[in-house]
């Protein structure tokens, strides 16, 4: 030091000597004047090289400048700090012109003979943002969730030299070895079973080359079946920078992600319905499954990329790209279900579709399924069903027809119905007889029935059976029934067979009929020649 400071016994103040002695910065003592007490060594180097531009000092340098001289106007808190109105100043001082300052200026209290003086202290404000540079790298990199390890080669020639300079809190979790254990030793010793995989080689080999690796797998220096990834690269001064990735989990999670994506594109491809993605701006596929490429007849991947153009014919196409367009606009599933589509391995075919917009998160189309069915078989067998029952519905008509004019119910007279009946008589025929029957008296409001029997080829217990039947059914509906035209054989068989035919009346021919029934209605049947007299 240049110059002593006295001894004081004020407790209140630090003895700035030992300071003095143990600061590597520049600094210096002055007394409630300003007077330069003492310096230290790194200042007088300071000054030597820069001239002093620094600090505001008196000619010769003997002391500081305080305020009120105009040209230290700066150190004003200087002021303060010797009067004893603080207890710590801290001020940048002026540049040399060249931009921001330099130098920062930092002061304390200290004892200077029986008074008060500072401490002053000079700090270089560009080492200290280097320095502040360099914690804040070295805090990034103790955090950084990847492990980080630098390696130093000692002997360019040997790779068994290789020492481990620094790890991080993420090296040590995939090393399973703490910082302590492996700082400072080589990585034959930290980890032998690298160098039967040539890692360490290989490390040196990138130190003496100068060049870079990136994610280069490496096995885990534990032997576990853990995938480990690296990028080393060199940092100078024999030194090699290396990043390490634990990836067993995202392996882990990518391999299950393509064990799913696998299966479902199994499922899709063998999905008994056509399906096919397409991008809501170009209407591009993006996605078509196996059966989509069968029935356009397509190699599998080769509708990939390309528009409804390349498939169907141009005009069918516009057509599909506006009806799709449509759909991804109002945002809402279209069903279509019969849309003839030309293939050009089977011609034109019918397909049930139903196009379903694929929305984001902030509700816009971005994709347009399509899930389609081939129904062209299916289309001609319901074709084919429906001609077939408008056939029997034709053909029970005409059964209807045949029966109703096989038994028709004529009016004769208001009030009076012939029913003629012709052929065999069998079960059926008696059942229709007795509806046919009723419904004729309700439709005419019948008061006689004549049922003529001359065109019946036999009569049986059972033709017996069904004419009592039908007459009993009429007379529930206030008719009364009369059978003419029986033929002398049937009289004989009714007569042979013993046939009771109750009070069921009959009459030889259909005119005797109708008298009787007209006299029934009160009508009297005279001559031709007396009403004309």
């Amino acid at each position: 030091m240049s110059t002593a400071v006295e001894d004081s016994k004020d407790a209140s103040y630090i003895d700035p000597r030992p300071l003095l002695e143990a600061l590597d910065a520049p600094a210096l003592v002055i007394d409630a004047r300003g007077a330069i007490r003492c310096r230290n060594e790194p200042l007088e180097r300071l000054l030597e090289e820069r001239g002093a531009p620094l600090l505001p000092l008196s000619p010769g340098g003997a002391h500081l400048l305080l305020p009120p001289a105009p040209e230290a106007s700066g150190l004003a808190r200087l002021t303060a700090l010797l009067s004893g109105e603080i207890d710590r100043a801290e001020l940048d001082l002026p540049g040399d012109g060249s931009g921001a300052p330099r130098w920062s200026l930092v002061a304390v209290p200290c004892a200077v003979g029986a008074g008060r003086g500072a401490l002053i202290r000079l700090i270089d404000l560009a080492e200290r943002r280097a320095r502040e540079h360099q914690r804040r790298c070295a805090q990034i990199i103790a955090s950084l969730p990847v492990g980080c390890a630098i390696h130093s080669l000692d002997d360019p020639a040997d790779d068994r030299s290789l020492r481990c300079l620094y790890v991080n809190a993420a090296a040590e979790q995939i090393s399973r070895k703490p910082a302590g254990e492996v700082v400072g030793r080589t990585m034959d010793e930290n980890f032998p079973r690298l160098r039967d995989i040539g890692v360490p080689q290989r490390f040196a080999e990138l130190i003496r080359s100068g060049r870079t690796v990136e994610d280069e797998e490496l096995l885990p220096p534990d032997g576990s079946a853990r995938i480990l990834t690296a990028t080393a690269f060199p940092l100078g001064e024999r030194c090699l920078a290396v990043l390490y990735d634990d990836i067993t989990q995202r392996r882990a999670t990518e391999a299950s992600l393509a064990g799913t994506r696998a299966l479902l594109d199994a499922i899709i491809d063998n999905l008994p319905l056509m399906l096919f993605v397409k991008d809501a701006k170009e209407l591009r596929y993006v996605r078509v499954n196996r059966k989509f490429e069968e029935f356009f007849g397509y190699a599998p991947g080769e509708l990939v990329g390309k528009c409804a153009s390349d498939s169907v014919p141009q005009h069918v196409a516009e057509r599909l790209d506006a009806e799709s367009r449509l759909v991804l606009a109002a945002g809402v599933p279209v069903e279509k279900p019969e849309l003839p589509l030309p293939t050009r391995p089977r011609g034109t075919r019918i397909i049930h579709a139903r196009w379903i917009p694929m929305k984001d998160s902030a509700g816009v189309s971005r994709y347009l399924l399509g899930i389609s069915e081939d129904i062209t078989e299916r289309k001609k067998i319901e074709d084919a069903k429906r001609h077939e029952e408008i056939l029997l519905a034709t053909q029970r008509r005409l059964l209807e027809l045949i029966r109703e004019l096989s038994m028709p119910s004529i009016p004769i007279h208001p009030g009076i119905l012939v029913v003629p009946l012709i052929g065999q008589m069998d079960n059926s025929r008696g059942a229709q007889l007795t509806e046919s029957l009723v419904g004729a008296i309700e439709r005419h409001q019948a008061e006689f029935v004549l049922i003529d029997i001359t065109g019946v080829t036999a009569v049986d217990s059972a033709v017996a059976g069904h004419l009592l039947q039908a007459t009993r059914a009429a007379g529930l509906l206030g008719a009364e029934c009369s059978v003419v035209g029986a033929s002398p054989q049937t009289a004989r068989t009714v007569v042979e067979l013993g046939l009771e035919l109750g009070k069921l009346t009959t009459h030889r021919d259909l005119g005797a009929g109708f008298r009787y029934a007209l006299a029934r209605k009160g009508y009297v049947i005279a001559p031709r020649a007396a009403r004309t007299a």
